[in-house]
């Protein structure tokens, strides 16, 4: 049965400011706090999806054992409330707290149908997650394929700083949307946005090559591309040819030179 979609885009802007407005890309502990921002996002995706299917799922394998779902309905429309309590780790091991809260209007599979996603008190390890993502499905493009619209506004905190992030996301159904078995889903996203870190200064980033995502088969991204901030100073992210890695490269624009992201510690490796 398809039991989550993993339609995260794993970004980064990778990016931070410094007087007069312009691009610092040198600086490794900016660049590494963006990464965060962006892998929390994916990091409540799980939570998203698999409420927007009308498949029937194991929520305590996929979410965490100790997660306590609540639904206001048997049939769409209904509000899904997901509530980790004071905290337990979920099937990726992150230290889930607090409870987040999906209004659905219907099968997402299905267009015109929307999602809605807020969040209280939610904590992903010791970061506190405010916001919401809401997500509408458009309907087929040219070839065929369903579209997903996702917009979102996130905010995370920890005992540090916040930082946040603004985008619109595209996600194209390729393949699998006639099934429940998620081995066969495919997704290409497109997209831009916004993140600002702790210097307060929004950075701009577009997805130049789409991204792909084959949830079933591989947790990171095969492919893509993102262009973050202006046509001189910023960096160019590239997830690889189609390879199932956690490695993805940063090139960074003023400097030409490459670097190594790791992505799940989420820090710069070399």
């Amino acid at each position: 049965m398809k039991k989550f979609f993993f339609t995260a885009v794993v970004a980064t802007s990778l990016l931070s400011m410094v007087s007069c407005n312009k691009f610092n890309d040198d600086n490794q502990s900016d660049t590494e706090d963006a990464l965060r921002m962006e892998m929390e996002d994916a990091d409540y995706l799980t939570e998203e999806e698999i409420a927007s299917n009308p498949c029937v799922h194991d929520f305590a394998t996929l979410l965490a054992p100790c997660a306590l779902v609540t639904e206001s309905s048997s049939t769409f429309p209904k509000t899904i409330t997901i509530d980790y309590g004071t905290g337990c780790a979920d099937a990726k091991g992150r230290l889930k707290k607090g409870k987040v809260i999906i209004d659905i209007s219907g099968d997402m599979r299905v267009q015109g149908h929307t999602r809605a996603v807020t969040f209280e008190n939610f904590y992903i390890n010791d970061v506190k997650i405010e916001g919401s993502r809401n997500a509408e499905n458009t309907g087929p493009n040219t070839a065929g394929n369903m579209v997903i619209k996702i917009s979102g506004d996130i905010t995370a905190t920890n005992q540090d700083h916040s930082r946040s992030i603004n985008f619109t996301r595209y996600r194209e159904w390729v393949s699998g949307i006639s099934t429940c078995e998620i081995i066969d889903d495919e997704f290409h996203v497109t997209g831009s946005g916004t993140v600002t870190g702790r210097r307060g200064i929004d950075v701009p980033y577009v997805i130049t090559e789409k991204i792909v995502l084959t949830p079933g088969t591989c947790k990171y991204p095969l492919s893509g591309k993102i262009d973050i901030g202006s046509s001189s100073r910023g960096v160019v992210i590239n997830f690889g040819n189609g390879t199932c890695d956690n490695i993805a490269e940063a090139t960074i624009k003023r400097r030409n030179k490459t670097v190594q992201i790791d992505l799940d510690t989420r820090k710069i490796i070399n």
